[in-house]
C-alpha cells in the first residue's frame, strides 16, 4: 500500500474506499503519531456508518474490518475526532497530531484475526513511509485522559509486534552501566541496571530517550549511552 496526496492506495494502484466524514476540525494535522482503537462493533459497517454521521460527533482516518477491508474517512492531513481528551509527552489534544485507525472488534477481551493484524501492519508501514514524522504507534488507552478512561485496543492486541514489524527491530548495546527507567526521563523509577555491553532491542525513540527491551524488561534509557 502507499499514500499519495494524503489518500491511501492498494498495491494494485486502486484507491481504498473513501467516505468523507463531516466530523473534522479546521486546520491541518501536525502528523506525529498513529493511534490504534477498536470500534466495539460486531460487523464491519456499523462503525463506519457512525463515524461518518454528523450526529455522532466522532470520526477517524481509517477503519480496518476483520476481513481486512480498509475504509478511509478523511485525508490524513485533516483533523479527525478519535482520541478525545488526551496527552502524550507534553502534547495535549492528540487529534491534532495523530492519525487514528479504528479496527473492528467488540471489546478489549476479543481476539484479533491474523488477516486484520497483517492489514494493520501494512497500513501503518505505508503511513510511516509517507510521513517520516511518525515516531510512535500508540494505543488509545495509553494517551486518553484521565488515565483509565479508555481500554482500546486492549490487552489481546499485539502492540509490541505491530511496532516491531512497522519500524523494524534495531539492536544496540549499552556503552556503560545504564539505568533502565519506567519512562523517558530521570524522574522515572529505575527498573533495572543494564551492565555495559548489554544488547537492547529498540522499540521507539522520543527525543533524547529510547524505549527498549532488554533482559526481559521493557523501559527507557538515555540515547547517549547506546551505540
Amino acid at each position: 500500500m502507499q499514500v499519495k496526496n494524503n489518500l491511501l492506495y492498494n498495491n494494485d494502484g486502486t484507491q481504498v474506499e473513501f467516505l468523507q466524514t463531516p466530523n473534522i476540525s479546521s486546520g491541518t494535522k501536525d502528523i506525529r503519531f498513529i493511534v490504534l482503537h477498536y470500534d466495539g462493533a460486531s460487523n464491519e459497517t456499523s462503525a463506519v456508518n457512525w463515524l461518518t454521521d454528523p450526529r455522532s460527533k466522532v470520526s477517524c482516518d481509517l477503519h480496518i474490518a476483520k476481513s481486512a477491508k480498509v475504509v478511509q474517512m478523511a485525508r490524513f492531513n485533516q483533523i479527525t475526532w478519535h482520541v478525545g481528551a488526551s496527552a502524550w509527552k507534553g502534547l495535549t489534544g492528540l487529534n491534532k497530531y495523530a492519525i487514528g485507525i479504528e479496527q473492528q472488534n467488540e471489546n478489549a477481551q476479543s481476539d484479533w484475526t491474523e488477516t486484520q493484524l497483517l492489514k494493520c501492519i501494512e497500513v501503518c508501514r505505508a503511513l510511516v513511509a509517507a510521513y517520516p514524522s511518525i515516531t510512535e504507534i500508540l494505543a488509545h488507552s495509553e494517551v486518553a485522559t484521565p488515565v483509565g478512561r479508555k481500554d482500546d485496543p486492549g490487552p489481546k492486541f499485539p502492540m509490541d509486534r505491530v511496532r516491531r514489524e512497522v519500524f523494524g527491530m534495531v539492536v544496540k548495546s549499552t556503552t556503560s552501566d545504564l539505568n533502565l527507567r519506567s519512562g523517558p526521563g530521570t524522574n522515572f523509577a529505575v527498573l533495572k541496571v543494564l551492565p555495559r555491553g548489554t544488547s537492547v532491542n529498540v522499540l521507539s525513540v522520543s527525543g533524547s530517550w529510547t524505549n527498549v527491551e532488554a533482559l526481559g524488561v521493557k523501559g527507557w534509557v538515555s540515547n547517549q549511552y547506546l551505540k
